[in-house]
């Protein structure tokens, strides 16, 4: 018998595939997970799924070189596996079908073995030989995890002895405008041809997407759809970036009617709307080119039962939609109601908050921060920013106050549900990178557990569901007890999440802390105890707490060998870099130069001996800002046109085409998007 994985030299992954995952930074790793997970054959658990199915998707191309997915059904055992590297079916597509006369023997093939009952599925891809029915040599088998699955049972229903003829247009016609805006399940059917070769290398593949009804986009004959996050295989992607025509399968699940759409696909990497929808690692938008509608022809019809639970952490477009209008107002402040108000420790407040404009929104990324200007009798207007203490859920914000200065008493002290401050849209770097695939230590100190929090509800949702969960360890430094806001969340936590691991470090706890129980262990955050808690691996860190407690647990995890680049922090206020790697100086212009503020429609002149941010305030805007030294990143702000220098150099460098304007002067005429 064949040996598991995948035994040839050249890599289970084409070129295609090979790109999408090296722009996303997994190529390597993928490479080698997919070495052990894609076979050349089909292991015993598949050929015996297989056989107990009452349909298949198949993806093929025609004889135009357009690809498309159909169902095959059948009685339980219409698929059979004579031996690991053969799969024979017993059927064919129905008349009419745009792939009835495309399967024949040397035609590449891909098929999908999916359970919608028990959110099961597995991968064949192949190739048809001569043979009874449909013979398919095995190229490719490979298992896929439920995600996005919807669960719906079956029944079989007897044919009509009389179908309507099919139904053909070059555009999407109303009913399947509508059919396709309310869908929460489609197929998609790929081909992959390697350029440049005479052996005539090719594959095809069908894949599943599953997603909230409306998950799908109509704008006349463009669909667009969320690519959410799967086994970083890539085969769709990989396909659609070396060859755009696909062909979408959605099917009827009460009629029994196949809606065929034809067309051309590209990938999205970026935009505002990307931003906006949650859960979306990418978009996919498709051209239509074509559709054919036949009706009833299946003769099985579905109930649905669940929806796939991992939904809920995704968006919708209505909320998508939402984000983009206001994506204008980023930089004004907005009235926000305070809903309630929880004590999380003897000093630490959570405030919830929400629009009190009817406006929605805007959504943040884990680790962002709130800019926020209250009135503080006696002081008048004065601003802060402060950490997002969850996660985005499209509806409010959380902030979590340490009682510590004159806003935070002032928050403390006087506001109560139904009150309002003003706040700006969410912003700042010190952001989780979700697209990583490696484990990852968060790290806080005290109220650094803000952000933390933010990023934990990412990794470990409270839903308890994660497709891919990655290895998390959350440890967090606390005086004691009294000072240790959410330990019951993380207690609740790490109960459903299997890959969470949480230790909780008093530096001085009390004779009420409970050792087991409120806390793990006593003393502070240092390098015997991260020793002892991480095992080897390649890590990213995030960090966040005070000045002091950062320093020590910096420095004990770079003495672990932990990388520069995978420890990521944020400080609360001001402070000097844990490890400094500082721009160059650049000299300062001596003459009055114009800056152009784009969304605000000013134009104002700058003066020698100002910083942008300075002149942004003069000019009567309210840019975000907080340590108003070029370490946090708070105030990193596009550049349109032009280019800016700093005289005293930032700690550390803004993001490409990005401005740190606390610190930066122009260097000739230059425009900001505020």
């Amino acid at each position: 018998m064949a040996l598991p994985g995948w035994p040839h030299e050249a890599s289970p992954f084409h070129a295609g595939e090979q790109e999408v995952q090296r722009r996303v930074g997994v190529r390597d790793k993928v490479e080698s997970i997919g070495r052990q997970v894609v076979r050349d054959h089909m292991p015993e658990q598949h050929r015996e799924f297989f056989a107990q199915l009452p349909f298949i998707v198949v993806g093929a191309v025609d004889a135009d070189g357009q690809p498309w997915a159909t169902l095959l059904a059948g009685e339980p055992g219409f698929a059979r596996s004579p031996d690991p590297r053969t799969l024979r079916l017993a059927a064919r597509p129905v008349a009419d079908d745009p792939l009835a006369a495309a399967l024949y023997p040397g035609a590449a093939v891909g098929l999908l073995g999916i359970e919608l009952e028990t959110r099961r599925r597995n991968r064949m891809n192949g190739r048809l030989i001569e043979g009874d029915g449909l013979s398919i040599a095995v190229e490719q088998s490979f298992g896929n995890c439920p995600q996005y699955i919807q669960r719906r049972d079956y029944r079989r229903v007897e044919p009509d002895a009389t179908v309507p003829p099919p139904e053909s247009a070059t555009a999407l016609d109303p009913a399947a405008i509508a059919q396709i805006g309310a869908a929460d399940t489609f197929f998609i059917a790929t081909h992959f041809a390697e350029a440049g070769e005479t052996s005539g290398r090719d594959g095809a593949d069908v894949s599943h997407r599953g997603g909230k009804p409306g998950f799908v986009r109509v704008d006349g004959d463009t669909l667009v759809w969320p690519d959410f996050i799967g086994n970083f295989h890539f085969n769709t992607l990989g396909n659609l970036l070396a060859n755009p025509r696909a062909g979408l399968l959605f099917p009827d699940f009460a009629s029994g009617d196949l809606l065929f759409v034809a067309g051309r696909g590209e990938i999205v990497w970026d935009g505002d709307e990307l931003q906006a929808f949650a859960g979306a690692e990418r978009l996919v938008r498709f051209r239509v080119e074509r559709m054919l509608r036949l009706r009833g022809r299946l003769p099985l019809r579905w109930a649905l039962q669940e929806t796939s639970p991992i939904l809920a952490g995704t968006g919708d477009w209505q909320s998508v939609d939402q984000a983009v209008a206001l994506a204008g107002l980023a930089d004004r402040y907005r009235p926000l109601r305070v809903l309630r108000r929880e004590q999380e420790s003897e000093t630490i407040t959570s405030f919830y908050l929400q629009p009190a404009d009817g406006l929605g929104v805007v959504p943040h990324l884990p680790g962002q921060f709130l800019p926020i200007r209250v009135d503080v009798p006696g002081l008048g207007a004065l601003t802060r920013t402060y950490s997002l203490s969850q996660a985005a859920d499209g509806e409010t914000y959380r902030i979590s106050v340490k009682r510590d200065g004159r806003v935070s008493n002032h928050l403390h002290d006087a506001l109560q549900p139904g009150d309002r401050l003003d706040a700006q849209a969410p912003r700042g770097r010190f952001v989780l990178d979700a697209a990583s695939t490696r484990p990852v230590v968060l790290l806080s100190g005290g109220v650094g557990i803000t952000p933390i929090l933010a990023m934990l509800d990412t990794l470990a949702p409270a839903h308890g569901v994660r497709f891919r969960p990655r290895p998390v360890w959350f440890i967090h430094a606390a005086r004691n007890g009294r000072e240790h806001a959410f330990g019951r969340l993380l207690r609740d936590r790490l109960a459903v999440h299997d890959k969470l691991h949480v230790h909780v470090r008093y530096s001085q706890p009390i004779d009420s802390d409970r050792p087991g129980h409120d806390y793990d262990s006593a003393g502070r955050v240092d390098a015997d105890l991260l020793r002892c808690l991480l095992p080897l691996d390649d890590y990213d860190v995030y960090l966040c707490g005070p000045d002091g407690f950062m320093r020590q647990a910096y420095w004990a995890l770079r003495g672990l060998g932990v990388a520069r680049d995978r420890i990521h922090y944020e400080f609360f206020g001001q402070g000097e870099p844990l490890e400094a790697v500082p721009l160059p100086a650049t000299p300062q212009l001596a003459t009055p130069q114009p800056v152009r503020f784009v969304r605000s429609g000013i134009t104002a002149e700058w003066q020698p001996g100002t910083t942008l941010l300075e002149l942004a305030e003069a000019s009567g805007l309210s840019p975000a800002y907080s340590c108003r030294s070029g370490l946090c990143g708070s105030c990193s702000t596009r550049i349109g046109e032009g280019a800016v220098c700093y005289p005293a150099p930032p700690a550390h460098a803004p993001a490409s085409g990005e401005a740190l304007i606390c610190c930066a002067v122009p260097a000739g005429p230059v425009t900001l998007e505020l």
